[in-house]
């Protein structure tokens, strides 16, 4: 892997170019910042649109900017610039692929361009073929992150790690592509590496997760305790003051209609109260607080 200075002087040249910045923001999961409009080309402009689509997971959006550019039809007598953009290429085949998007005119794009590593490996992500050692692993652990990130196994991120180590000469590639995937996927891997099965690391990922999942399970049995306790106590309520017989009596069509507006109101906040109830468990039980703001937000989305 290339030195950390070099990184640093690699990450100026990002920040100059709006879209190696875009694309770069892209992979680490922050905003697009969209150039204006009269500075961009049909192309950049798709690209930008089709990156923002895709972290807002809008399919509408995507479909918008992706049926402008599969109008054009290029051959390989007459190449359009589009058609060797690798940037564009690749948003393309993410949104197509996560928003389940028919794959023939992107297929018949990157069929027309000239053999290289990079090109193999759209071709052999567009035909799900994730383990050809032809492929770049670094181009496929990025597209895997948007799309199927249950097929990032321990030996993917294992095998990718030694590719781009191996990969010296990295930043005297010509494909700031290439560049920004590796550099990204290098991060990447630091964040998602599982640490040797039965080392302490290990363990206590295994516990997290079987603690999470029993705290859903106590919170479901308070709450359903709760529920039941307030529900005996309004049914019991007449038999201990039987003058409230007479009022419910008398006012009967009304309580039946707060009734049903009550149980309207628990179905609709059934979510809310079951996230709470779990906050509320795994707060007694000592679990850090900045885990569990981490837990509500995957819970509420």
């Amino acid at each position: 892997m290339v030195s950390l200075e070099n990184k640093i002087t690699y990450s100026e040249r990002i920040n100059e170019s709006p879209k190696l910045k875009a694309f770069n923001n892209f992979l680490l999961g922050r905003p697009v910042v969209l150039s204006q409009a009269n500075e961009l080309s049909e192309s950049d402009e798709v690209f930008f649109g089709i990156l923002s689509a895709i972290q807002v997971n809008d399919k509408t959006k995507f479909e918008t900017y992706y049926n402008k550019k599969s109008k054009s039809n290029p051959s390989k007598d007459s190449l359009a610039p589009f058609v060797n953009d690798d940037f564009l290429l690749f948003s393309i085949i993410i949104g197509v692929t996560r928003f389940n998007i028919e794959k023939n005119w992107i297929k018949s794009i990157v069929e027309l361009r000239n053999k290289s590593a990079i090109t193999t490996t759209l071709v052999n992500i567009l035909s799900e073929n994730f383990t050809s050692t032809n492929n770049l692993q670094e181009i496929v652990l990025m597209f895997l992150q948007f799309t199927n990130q249950s097929l990032i196994t321990n030996d993917v991120l294992n095998l990718t790690f030694k590719k781009i180590n191996e990969n010296i000469n990295l930043l005297e590639s010509k494909s700031d592509f290439q560049i920004l995937c590796a550099i990204n996927a290098y991060n990447e891997i630091i964040q998602l590496k599982e640490a040797p099965d039965g080392s302490e690391i290990q363990l206590l990922k295994v516990f997290n997760n079987q603690f999470i999942q029993r705290t859903k399970i106590l919170s479901w049995i308070l709450q359903a305790c709760l529920l039941f306790c307030f529900f005996y106590f309004l049914l019991k309520l007449p038999l201990y003051s039987p003058s409230i017989v007479k009022v419910l009596d008398s006012y009967g069509y009304i309580f039946n209609i707060i009734g049903v507006i009550g149980f309207t109101f628990i179905g609709t906040k059934l979510k809310f109260i079951r996230i709470n109830f779990q906050d509320l468990v795994m707060w007694l039980l000592g679990y850090p607080k900045e885990l569990r703001k981490v837990l509500r937000k995957d819970e509420t989305n």
